[in-house]
Order: structure tokens, then C-alpha cells, then sequence
């Protein structure tokens, strides 16, 4: 029990500590818009599908932009295949102004050679594939390694 509530102290100051450095989006929730909605509806179908390097499609696997990619296609819209490449797609948005739907990038190492890619939940989180022994997910923007990391935004939905 003792652990338990050490544990739950513990989230309690991470969050409370992580909002006051870094914000996302509008503190309302906005209505999503129908392509957004749909977007997101297909990036989560996929939570749970294996990390695969180099993998484009849910039977195979994905690796984080072969997910964004093989989700906007879905929808008619066509990205590059790399992360680098997805960057430069879109327009670039502020963070303090995401919406649903759109593509953030993290470089965790400090370095754009190793960019990583997942979508805006609107509701400050994101969904992605993470790396080997992973699966597609959804966390929570503001917790320390992804806040820490957050290199930049587009948007390629209008």
C-alpha cells in the first residue's frame, strides 16, 4: 500500500510540475472537425499493432512515420515516407495552437537524424509507434521524455 500511494504522489507532482512548462493547444476543448475525427478514429483502430522497422501497414507492422503515413492514406491525404520528409509537410504550428490530427516531432536525442513522429489526440496526448518491442500507442504529451524531446509541429489536415 505504502508503494502504492508513493507511486501516485510520485504522477501527481510529475504532472503538476510538467504543466507548468510547457502547454498545448487551447485550455477548451474545440469540436473536432469531420476529417480530424476520422483521422483519429484510424490512429486508434491500430493501438496495439507491433513496432516494425521500416513497416508501412498494420499486418506487417509499423515503425512511427510508416504509421502516419499508412493513417493519412487512408484518408486521401499522401505523405513522405520518412519522418524528415514529413516534417517539411504541411504547415508548421505552434504548439500552444495544435489541433486534432496534427503531426508532432520529437528528437530525443537532440539530433534531427533520429526524428520521431506521432499524432495530436487534441486532448493533449498523441498516438504512435514507439520503437522495437513496442506497439502503437497513445500518451500523454506533457510527461517528462516527450515533453523534453518535443522538436516541432505541422499541419497537413485543414
Amino acid at each position: 500500500m505504502l508503494v502504492v500511494c508513493r507511486i501516485a504522489l510520485l504522477v501527481l507532482c510529475a504532472l503538476s510540475l510538467g504543466g507548468c512548462a510547457f502547454s498545448v493547444g487551447g485550455r477548451e476543448p474545440v469540436p473536432l472537425a469531420p476529417g480530424q475525427e476520422t483521422v483519429l478514429e484510424t490512429a486508434k483502430a491500430l493501438v496495439g499493432t507491433p513496432y516494425r522497422p521500416a513497416g508501412e501497414s498494420p499486418d506487417q507492422g509499423f515503425d512511427c512515420s510508416g504509421f502516419v503515413k499508412w493513417v493519412y492514406a487512408r484518408h486521401g491525404i499522401r505523405l513522405p515516407r520518412r519522418t524528415q520528409d514529413q516534417l517539411m509537410a504541411g504547415r508548421p504550428v505552434p504548439r500552444e495552437e495544435l489541433k486534432a490530427g496534427d503531426l508532432i516531432f520529437f528528437a530525443p536525442s537532440g539530433k534531427l537524424s533520429s526524428l520521431h513522429v506521432g499524432i495530436f489526440d487534441g486532448h493533449g496526448g498523441f498516438i504512435h509507434s514507439p520503437s522495437p518491442g513496442g506497439r502503437v500507442r497513445q500518451e500523454y504529451l506533457l510527461a517528462p521524455y516527450w515533453r523534453s524531446s518535443y522538436y516541432a509541429a505541422n499541419r497537413v489536415l485543414r
